[in-house]
């Protein structure tokens, strides 16, 4: 892909951020696109973000006259970067072969050298001292500007805390967010505290029953189990939760015998446009490895892509 970003560790990855101003250049020529008509530069600055950068991806190919998906990439909680998160789901490869622009954030570096985002109670800002919710939204907003972006088909996804997050967005930033995936992740405990919540996100969960570290099962009091998580969210989109729809099984994990993931849709009686849906990785670890898109294998990459993609307001 073209101007594709290195993996360059984390302490350069903070500080190769530009202020606001800087963020909103970019040489080369430019085109028309975007609902308010604005010229997009062909050759894009690739950080946003100001004081807190976030590396951009953009196709080898990008077009600035024609409106682009937008997919931010979420990270799990320990020493990891947008990036190795997104190399790691097989999401690289995606940008050119789907055509989307994709920004990588990082969250918040704690004292034990640990990344995290302030995803719920339960994991992993306890103190709600970061507002990750206003940051994430920043970014959607900043890349609207910098970028052609199509603001009816803006997505996130995320893993373990980058998870939960997305499920906070979903919650707190409905208004900017069509759909998410969550792989290994959860969200409140009570369903009531998903707020303002002022309009329903296509959600897709992704997880693994053998999942140690954030139980398939939910824990009482912290976070919901995998099926009533999607079900929370398919009921506020008006989905019949008692109806859904078994697509069949996939293989995802080389390590896993036989096709492990069985996919289950909920889409009777939804709101136009909007559904939710829950991938089960029978005997699926919480860092499961997935074929690579390249494998010649069925890839996660390409599958939770083309789910993103498929929706739109």
């Amino acid at each position: 892909m073209r101007n594709h970003i290195a993996l360059l560790g984390f302490a350069t990855l903070v500080a190769c951020g530009t202020d606001d101003s800087s963020a909103a250049g970019g040489g080369g020529l430019g085109g028309m696109g975007g609902t308010g008509g604005q010229v997009f530069s062909a050759d894009p600055p690739l950080t946003l973000g100001g004081e807190r950068p976030a590396a951009v991806d953009i196709p080898s190919d990008y077009d600035p006259t024609e409106a682009h998906p937008l997919i931010i990439i979420l990270h799990g909680f320990g020493p990891f970067s947008g990036e190795i998160q997104a190399g790691f789901l097989g999401m690289l490869e995606m940008v050119d072969a789907r055509d989307f622009v994709m920004v990588l954030p990082d969250g918040t570096l704690s004292e034990s050298g640990n990344r995290f985002w302030n995803g719920t109670p339960a994991c992993c800002d306890p103190d709600d001292a970061v507002d990750d919710v206003g940051y994430i939204s920043g970014l959607i907003e900043e890349a609207k500007q910098i970028y052609n972006i199509d603001q009816n088909r803006v997505y996130l996804m995320g893993h373990s805390n980058g998870g939960f997050m997305s499920f906070r967005m979903a919650c707190e930033a409905s208004e900017l967010i069509t759909a998410i995936v969550s792989l290994a992740g959860s969200t409140f405990a009570d369903s009531a505290d998903c707020q303002p919540a002022t309009r329903p996100v296509s959600v897709l969960a992704v997880h693994g029953t053998a999942d140690a570290t954030i139980s398939y099962d939910g824990v009482v009091g912290r976070y919901p189990s995998a099926v009533e998580t999607v079900e929370t969210f398919a009921s506020a989109a008006g989905c019949d939760t008692g109806s859904p729809s078994v697509l069949g099984n996939v293989d995802l994990i080389s390590a896993v015998d036989g096709a492990e993931t069985e996919q289950v849709a909920y889409t009777a009686g939804c709101q136009d446009g909007v559904d939710a849906a829950l991938w089960t990785i029978q005997d699926g670890p919480h860092i499961p490895f997935f074929n690579a898109p390249s494998s010649g294998e069925t890839a996660f990459a390409e599958l939770a892509s083309d789910w993103l993609l498929a929706h739109s307001r």
